[in-house]
């Protein structure tokens, strides 16, 4: 029996030499870190490349570098060879107070708005041959001339993968997320929100051309500036703009009869802000200026008083729908100046106070062409998210998608700030070509607001392009985040597009960016996978305050050869350097990829490569959601996830400690011994049934029955002991075995 049991012990111990010193795939050796699995490939590094940082030094106050005053005179260029009268704002470098306005009054002036988040006042139309004057004013730090208002619109919300379709069964939809609490402000031509697609949304509006000007015949019925300014005043669509717009943002396709179209907007549960800034005229490209001044000045109003009202508790509706979430702008700002805006235009500087303010701005990018002359102003804004359009050639396949004819072309112009990354715009491109618009009251013919008729009637006919069109649509994907994960700030909600956008197109600039393409932004966007990365990021727990949105992080490839698992991708900050690379398997504790050794010294900015390379049969059985991010010293990146295919049986998970590999050593060598113990003591049993035989024979032989009643029972437990014995032998050797068995297939398996 001792001679078995040195067997099993030997049996045991052999396998152990394999497992101390387990085999790796060439060219990689283990890691030896908080996953069993993971391997450092030949010619990777465990330490990080030495980076570069990225400076960008605090350029000053705009006005001292901005590209529309290139001598420095405080005058916007275009102005000094203008002759006659001209619409003109002053930008101040505080916020214009009583006396600023007096002294203009007394200049013969007759300041028209005083718009506070840029600090500048509104002139209208005056003789230019003042402007030197007003240069010279205490405390005026530009004079600027009145850009102009254009107006820049089935498939679209499921090319956008926001509704699933047959081509992609997997929409944003299906996660539960329609808009629902989400306020949009469409600020636009007004909205007829009697449509039975839009019927429910209105939540609050404001009448920005009412407030100030002379839009017949409205404006006259209204008193001349007469519009409440509480948000309790619904606008009206003269136009069909902006009807059309909101019907691409929210509709939810629902028809007068009650029937359900196709024409769902992509999030048919947002709500209304109804912000008019646009008159009957509209200010399309072919349409009259004669209104130009005024739609200028109404435009800044009307986002004066978004962003004034950004909390407001509005009356007669759910919390959940207080304040506003949304800007969504179709339309944009004529530049006068060579090359477009470079971002420091009034109406840019403003989007960029909204954004900051908290609300989301998803504004058009322009309707120019490949050969345009930069862009304009609002789409130039270097905070708010900028669309370019897509032809979808009316089928929902995105393969045949190509960038619009008429999408403006980027990159903006260079506003003189250091950062080259602010230039890059468009960000994003979405379907804008031949989309089926939401009908206004103006749009069938004889309808007319204005003598109680209105478009409850209506359906969705006649089709729209531009980057108007597509511009709602991602104004919606918005609304669809924010509900997924209502902690993420406006700057976070844009980096979370730009990651899981549809890439198109060569890199533009690759010595900057290595995605950023002039004609589709970063891509195409993809509402699914945005709002699967929202959510992530929500049961994450990961906060809005601690992602970094300048740290950069992607996949390059994830692919699986010769049984090992590789994750490749590279890395980069836009602001500083990247600390660290790290990676997390179906939730576990936080491991540091392997880094590629860069063959020359880096530049400020530029990617490096990193990898994760995992054992395949280290790595858990079944499919394993691994997440990766960069760290910096402001925070982290957007994770990236994948998932791979592991073959292991528990081997993937984190590494053992060596105590615990020892104490597992000591447990299989205590089971061997008690097994040896106990087989050497099995025999007893038989003895003991002999014995109780003989007395049965002695016993039989003097008759007494009592005796034998006593000695049966005792052979029946002495038999019921053997049998137990037998049974426990038979369990012991198998689970033996079984460890025996567990052990080898190990040592097979590495």
């Amino acid at each position: 029996m001792r001679k078995a049991a040195m067997i099993v012990i030997l049996i045991l111990l052999v396998p152990l030499t394999g497992t101390l010193v387990p085999s790796t795939p060439s060219n990689y050796s283990s890691v030896g870190g908080l996953y069993d699995a993971q391997l450092l490939r030949s010619g990777n590094s465990l330490e990080i490349p030495q980076q570069i940082p990225v400076l960008i030094a605090d350029a000053g106050p705009w006005w001292t570098y901005t590209a529309l005053d290139s001598n420095r005179n405080s005058i916007h260029d275009s102005l000094e060879t203008y002759s006659g009268l001209v619409g003109v704002g002053l930008s101040y470098d505080h916020l214009p107070t009583h006396d600023d306005l007096e002294i203009l009054v007394g200049l013969g002036l007759s300041p028209v708005d005083v718009i506070e988040s840029i600090d500048a006042v509104l002139l209208g139309r005056i003789n230019v041959e003042i402007v030197p004057i007003l240069a010279q004013l205490d405390g005026v730090v530009m004079v600027e001339r009145y850009g102009e208002v254009v107006f820049y619109g089935d498939v679209q919300t499921q090319a956008v993968k926001a509704r699933n379709s047959s081509v992609y069964p997997d929409g944003a939809w299906q996660f539960g997320v329609t808009g629902k609490g989400i306020n949009i402000a469409m600020t636009d031509t007004g909205v007829d929100n009697e449509h039975p697609g839009l019927v429910d949304k209105f939540v609050a509006g404001y009448d920005a051309v009412c407030y100030l000007h002379t839009d017949i015949p409205e404006c006259i019925l209204a008193g001349f500036g007469a519009r409440e300014d509480d948000g309790s005043f619904d606008p009206d669509d003269g136009n069909q703009h902006g009807t059309a717009c909101i019907g691409m943002a929210s509709a939810t396709g629902l028809e007068a009869d009650g029937s359900q179209s196709e024409f769902y907007g992509s999030a048919p549960d947002a709500s209304l802000i109804d912000v008019r800034i646009g008159t009957d005229a509209g200010a399309g490209p072919f349409e009259n200026y004669f209104l130009s001044q005024e739609f200028y000045e109404s435009a800044m109003n009307g986002l004066q008083w978004i962003i004034d009202h950004k909390d407001t508790e509005w009356d007669g509706v759910n919390e959940s729908l207080f304040g506003i979430d949304i800007i969504s702008l179709s339309w944009g700002i004529t530049s006068h100046e060579a090359g477009g805006s470079d971002g420091e235009d009034m109406h840019s500087r403003i989007l960029n106070e909204a954004t900051e303010a908290g609300v989301a701005v998803s504004v058009a990018a322009g309707n120019d062409g490949s050969d345009n002359d930069g862009l304009s102003g609002m789409g130039s804004s270097s905070l708010s998210m900028t669309i370019a359009a897509t032809d979808d050639q009316n089928t929902i396949d995105r393969s045949d998608d190509t960038i619009a004819g008429y999408s403006s072309r980027g990159p903006r112009r260079d506003n003189g700030d250091g950062d080259p990354y602010n230039e890059l715009k468009p960000e994003l491109s979405a379907p804008g070509s031949n989309i089926i618009q939401a009908e206004g009251c103006v749009t069938s013919g004889g309808c007319n607001n204005n003598i109680g008729q209105d478009a409850s009637g209506n359906t969705y006919t006649g089709r729209g392009s531009g980057t108007s069109y597509a511009t709602p649509a991602v104004s919606g994907v918005i609304a669809l985040i924010m509900e997924a994960n209502p902690d993420l700030d406006p700057m976070v909600i844009k980096e979370v597009l730009k990651q899981t956008a549809e890439r198109r197109g060569e890199a533009s600039v690759p010595e900057v960016d290595p995605y950023w393409n002039r004609d589709f932004g970063y891509g195409m966007i993809d509402a699914r996978a945005a709002v699967e990365l929202a959510l992530q990021i929500n049961q994450s727990g990961v906060a809005s305050s601690d992602i970094d949105v300048t740290l950069q992080n992607h996949i390059i490839e994830v692919n699986t050869s010769g049984g090992v698992i590789t994750i490749s991708g590279h890395a980069w900050s836009q602001s500083g350097i990247v600390n660290s690379i790290e990676f997390s398997i179906e939730g576990g504790d936080w491991a540091e990829v392997t880094y590629e050794i860069p063959l020359e010294e880096m530049v400020a900015g530029q990617p490096f490569n990193w990898s994760i390379s995992l054992e395949q049969s280290k790595v858990n059985s079944g499919n394993q959601s691994i997440e990766i991010r960069s760290n910096g010293d402001d925070g982290q990146s957007l994770p990236v996830l994948v998932t791979v295919m592991g073959t292991g049986g528990g081997l993937g998970g984190q590494a053992s400690s060596p105590l615990a590999f020892m104490l597992g050593l000591i447990a299989l060598v205590g089971v061997a011994g008690a097994y040896a113990f106990y087989q050497s003591r099995i025999d007893q049993p038989d003895v003991l049934v002999k014995a109780i035989s003989q007395e049965e024979k002695t016993t039989k032989t003097t008759s007494n029955k009592g005796t034998l009643k006593i000695a049966k029972g005792k052979a029946s437990k002495a038999k019921a002991s053997k049998a137990k014995a037998s049974m426990a032998k038979a369990s012991k050797a198998k689970t033996a075995k079984s460890m025996i068995d567990e052990v080898v297939e190990a040592e097979l398996v590495d």
